[in-house]
């Protein structure tokens, strides 16, 4: 059990300083996007990944609609937050992969502390 939480579950995080420098939803997502890059195993081209549908992302996020999510996602590439590949093995498959631009968002995070 989870003492210190309202209810018996895990919480996502909202660093609040990059919410005020990218909107507080892209700091949600991207927040946890970093959570499942420091677990994740799939090295490609010099970054660790992670790949997801958008159903599978409002999984994480049942308070979004997909398209609302889809948009999140969309204004974090805009920013170069985030980058997009497709490695699947089936081409046909087009689930997205995903990896955080760090040099950018260490960037903004500097910025914001000066």
């Amino acid at each position: 059990m989870l003492k210190n939480l309202l209810i018996d579950e895990y919480p996502l995080l909202v660093p609040p300083t990059l919410a005020s420098q990218i909107g507080l939803n892209e700091a949600v997502a991207l927040q946890q996007l970093h959570f499942w890059i420091s677990k994740s195993k799939n090295f490609k081209d010099g970054k660790y990944w992670v790949y997801n549908t958008y159903e599978d992302w409002q999984k994480q996020f049942p308070f979004w609609s997909v398209s609302t999510i889809r948009r999140i996602f969309k204004n974090l590439e805009k920013k170069e937050l985030i980058e997009t590949a497709n490695y699947n093995e089936m081409k046909y498959d087009q689930t997205k992969w995903y990896t955080i631009n760090y040099d950018k968002l260490n960037k903004i995070v500097s910025d914001c502390s000066k």
